[in-house]
């Protein structure tokens, strides 16, 4: 297909985790001319891929990068607060300054992708400010569509991999309180694999879609799941909550990237399940199972 008969997709943190997995996606319809919005220019640039220097959170570039876009897509997110970034300012104020920078005259759609538990009263303000951000997109009177996917997990993950990578430095894999909060792993492929459909389909329009993997696990159960999954020696341990919540209000204070936060460890004693899991009930997807991609990937 010629680029006169392409849409232009414009990725806005394309060259993330998830955005990374979506623009092979999009690029693999035949269909999408892939445009990558980020901060930082990425090591490599795949074939006939566009790339624009953006700032979503100031609206620098904003204009020029989303210049005849047909689809845009909204992915920034942030786990735990840095000293540079607030959960307002990538999740509602990046998404204020899209709707502004949208050009109206080519916008087919607008895709933003939220999270599971996300509500105006969440437990966390990660999931405040992305209802906010989700709010703004459905007052825009935009075209638009929000997915909600429960965690990710893929190659470069910042969850699964994380925990990988503590067991293996201090052979203990942590577990906050229990473990017995549920989640439904989705793998970024098949996330992806959905947004592409969603974003070809009419009827998706003006609707919210969460997403999660085949198997619901509870923390202690996903921990297990790596420990034998990828033959870890290594115990699973369950601090106490009181112990994990002093040690998350010490690390916020003082380093600059904390591991774990506040906000992060009301999000792990929380459930994160979809209501109905759009891959299968609206979709009929077959998804890949998080055992099967940690038994075949190196991560």
């Amino acid at each position: 297909m010629n680029d006169a008969t392409q849409e232009i997709h414009a990725v806005i943190g394309g060259t993330g985790f998830v955005g990374r997995y979506l623009a092979d996606a999009l690029r693999n319809t035949g269909k999408a001319r892939v445009r990558l919005l980020a901060r930082k220019h990425p090591d490599s640039l795949p074939p006939e891929t566009e790339f624009y220097p953006i700032d979503a959170v100031s609206g620098m570039g904003m204009k020029e990068g989303l210049s005849r876009a047909n689809v845009v897509w909204y992915l920034p997110g942030i786990l735990a607060e840095t000293r540079e970034q607030s959960y307002e300012m990538v999740h509602h104020q990046g998404v204020v300054n899209t709707l502004s920078a949208v050009d109206q005259r080519s916008l087919r759609r607008i895709v933003h992708i939220s999270a599971v538990g996300t509500a105006p009263n969440a437990p966390s303000a990660y999931h405040r400010t992305k209802a906010r951000g989700e709010e703004a997109l459905r007052n825009s009177l935009l075209p638009y569509t929000i997915v909600r996917p429960s965690l990710v997990f893929g190659k470069g993950d910042r969850s699964i991999n994380q925990f990988l990578d503590i067991a293996r430095l201090v052979h203990v894999l942590p577990m906050i309180g229990p473990g017995t909060a549920r989640v439904q792993p989705i793998f970024a492929g098949d996330l992806a694999r959905l947004c592409v459909m969603i974003a070809e389909r009419a009827e998706t329009l003006g609707k919210i879609y969460e997403a999660g993997g085949p198997r619901i696990y509870t923390y202690r159960q996903m921990m297990e799941t790596l420990k034998n999954s990828c033959h870890l020696k290594s115990p699973i341990l369950g601090a106490p909550v009181a112990i994990m919540m002093a040690s998350a209000v010490l690390q916020k204070l003082l380093l600059p990237r904390p591991f774990l936060t506040p906000d992060v460890l009301r999000m792990a004693l929380s459930d994160n399940v979809p209501d109905k899991n759009a891959c299968v009930a609206d979709f009929g997807m077959t998804l890949l199972a998080l055992e099967a991609w940690l038994e075949g990937s190196d991560q």
